[in-house]
């Protein structure tokens, strides 16, 4: 089995990397390794003619096309340059903003035939909107994006970091003036979150979903601006849009809340009970400024002052993605509030049991799904027209991650569950489903990546995604590698399977490193896990799957960890590490960890792990045995492997998890060890 790069491209962790930066809006370069890309200074100090002589790629600018001027007549540098450009450019830059940011997500809330028609007044005083100058900002990555690949081949840090001033402004202008609580200044913190994300600054993301979360409880936006749903009274001083943009904009507050709180209370600041509105409209009511009914987010109920005259039409044919989506994103809430708790929780194998409950919530949400909404052929290019592929995309995305966060708790060894369930004998049938199931819905990630980048890695542009591609590919090898015998030819046949999908998933990583700074490690990682798989096929490398792909930080290197579970706990204890706060966390130099702090109990705990552990050690999640049980290694692939556990953190998770989780994890059924492990080694 081996494994092929497109464009002769080798795989980024052969080149040794030290450290992978993630944080890129000081404008460094993520880009390493690679022949003909240049420091964004060089490309900034050289006209576009020196450019295309000197590009050792040979390519040379094609035809005035796709609304761009001929290379050799334009300069770039205006999207490095504090101010904003002519008014030409900015409308360009606003067409990309709304070609694709306007279309991910629920990021919609902008009546862009409004806006346009309001630009010339706007511009008056543009270099001191912070909307306007994010939009700019996120227009640029994506203008930088179709001239690199319709122009001129571009740096990948230069399109990342295209308009990063712009939105440095952005933000100056909201920090400012921060009492200064209006709808333009919430949307704007609200892209500035999404743009925080991108440039791989998880802290301030974090620290701008609290500002989000504040400006919309400060506005009401919670509640109906009025009873006037169907804008029937001419005194309304809030035109349709302007109503339907403020409810986009609410439930949009409402996403961002629930993906940086992950099932944890604490860190979760709206309640569904307090958002009394209803769901967004289709697009095509919003932008003709049509009124209508819909739904609020439990399903058949309306709004409960509406009179009845005004529902004779049914609510539900005025709703489409969006409010799938958002009715999707309360069950995940659920699921993941349920995976953090399963030391209460039923056993799943139970008919009543919170995870049968859940896992009908997720299936009837899925299966009546409009045709148009549905993940076919038909569907895909309708939504392609009508530019809304990228939602699509992350409606299914969205669901298949659930899916995947339910089943985890059959393979606690991969994501290191705080609390875990012993499966018993009897039960065994019901662990393999969890765990086939798992790997299916792992699967259907690659192919709606694999389907998306077929249209373009701007259908792969929202925030969440290359996290989501990530962790596709450690279930899947996961399964591969682990939960089946490799050796076997059933077990030969799902790594076949299983191969070209990590490779389209690295592919995807590959061609994100241009719109998010978290894909260069997340592809390094992949890349590296990849690689061991096709190289090593016939070996059973265990500590081939990450949890962590980011090196440790030194700061927390030197910090004591104490088995047992901790005096105090806090969220790092139960988060997955690619989580907001987590990646927050680790830009903190300066940060408290009662998760490390000993509980009285620990000593005894510590003694007894010491006692085992010449026999079995588990860490990563795996079980690391004796050298005299390992397979032989020729001097070559032990280097090779060893050049690899670089891009793996060590001790990734034991930390987080209470020790005797982590101990019971090598002798459960469904553990660290498979049955068929031992007897391999014997053979």
């Amino acid at each position: 089995m081996q494994c092929t790069y497109e464009d002769d491209s080798k795989p980024t962790w052969t080149y040794r990397i030290a450290s992978l930066p993630t944080n890129l809006e000081d404008g460094t370069s993520a880009v390493a390794g690679g022949a003909n890309i240049r420091p964004r200074s060089d490309l900034l100090g050289q006209s576009s003619d020196q450019l295309v002589k000197d590009d050792a790629s040979g390519l040379q600018p094609q035809s005035y096309s796709h609304g761009f001027p001929p290379v050799e007549d334009s300069s770039l540098s205006w999207l490095m340059s504090p101010l904003l450009p002519s008014c030409e450019q900015i409308r360009l830059l606003l067409d990309h903003y709304f070609a694709t940011i306007h279309t991910l997500r629920c990021f919609a809330f902008i009546h862009k035939p409004s806006f346009l028609q309001s630009l010339e007044e706007i511009l008056v005083n543009g270099d001191q909107n912070a909307l306007l100058l994010i939009m700019c900002a996120l227009g640029a990555q994506f203008f930088a994006l179709e001239y690199s690949e319709t122009v001129q081949t571009l740096p990948q840090a230069f399109i990342l970091t295209s308009g990063k001033e712009w939105a440095k402004r952005s933000e100056s202008c909201i920090l400012a003036e921060l009492d200064k609580i209006a709808i333009d200044n919430l949307s704007a913190a609200v892209l500035l979150h999404d743009y925080a994300l991108r440039m791989g600054n998880f802290a301030k993301a974090f620290m701008l979903s609290s500002i989000t979360t504040r400006m919309a409880q400060a506005l009401q936006i919670n509640l109906e601006h009025s009873t006037d749903i169907l804008c029937q009274d001419s005194r309304s001083l809030l035109s349709a849009s302007a109503k339907e943009a403020r409810r986009r904009l609410m439930w949009t507050c409402y996403i961002i809340d629930a993906l940086v709180g992950s099932g944890v209370d604490q860190l979760t600041f709206i309640d569904e009970e307090d958002v009394k509105i209803q769901l967004p409209c289709s697009e095509s009511n919003f932008i003709l400024q049509k009124p209508c009914i819909t739904e609020t987010l439990e399903v058949g109920k309306l709004l409960k002052f509406l009179e009845p005259e005004a529902t004779l039409t049914n609510p539900a044919d005025n709703m489409d993605m969006m409010a799938s989506l958002i009715r999707h994103i309360e069950i995940r809430k659920r699921v993941l509030k349920y995976i953090k708790n399963l030391g209460t929780a039923k056993l799943p194998w139970l008919p009543d049991s919170e995870f049968a409950e859940l896992d009908a919530e997720c299936r009837n949400w899925y299966e009546t799904l409009p045709d148009t909404l549905k993940f076919n052929p038909t569907a895909i290019y309708i939504r392609k027209e009508m530019s809304q592929l990228s939602s699509l995309c992350v409606l299914h995305y969205a669901y298949h991650q659930t899916m995947c966060d339910l089943y985890r708790i059959g393979a606690p060894a991969l994501y290191k569950l705080r609390a875990r369930f012993r499966f018993p004998p009897e039960q065994s049938d019901f662990l393999h489903h969890l765990q086939r199931t798992l790997y299916e819905h792992a699967k259907s990630h690659a192919v709606i990546t694999a389907e998306g980048l077929k249209h373009g890695v701007r259908i792969l542009a929202d925030s969440w995604v290359p996290s989501i591609v990530y962790d596709s590919s450690r279930i899947m090898l996961y399964f591969a590698m682990h939960l089946v015998n490799p050796a076997t030819e059933d077990g030969k046949s799902i790594l076949a399977e299983t191969v070209p999908h990590l490779q389209n998933n690295v592919k995807a990583l590959r061609k994100m490193r241009s719109l998010f700074a978290i894909a260069e490690p997340l592809c390094a990682t992949a890349e590296a896990m990849l690689e061991k798989v096709c190289v090593n096929s016939e070996i059973l490398e265990r500590s081939i799957i990450p949890d962590d792909p980011y090196m440790p930080n030194p700061n927390d290197m030197d910090r004591p960890s104490f088995p047992g579970t901790p005096a105090q706990t806090s969220p790092d204890y139960v988060l997955n590490p690619l989580s907001i706060y987590r990646m927050a966390r680790k830009e903190i130099p300066e940060k408290h960890a009662p998760e490390k702090t000993s509980s009285p109990s620990t000593s005894s705990l510590q003694q007894s792990q010491h006692t085992g552990h010449q026999q079995l050690r588990v860490t990563d999640g795996f079980a690391t045995f004796p050298a005299d049980l390992t397979v032989d290694l020729s001097a070559d692939e032990q280097a090779s492997l060893d050049e690899l556990q670089e891009f793996f953190t060590t001790d990734l998770g034991w930390t987080w998890q209470p020790a005797e989780t982590a101990v019971e994890s090598s002798t459960e059924v469904g553990g660290v060890d498979p049955p068929w492990f031992t007897s391999l080694f014997k053979q």
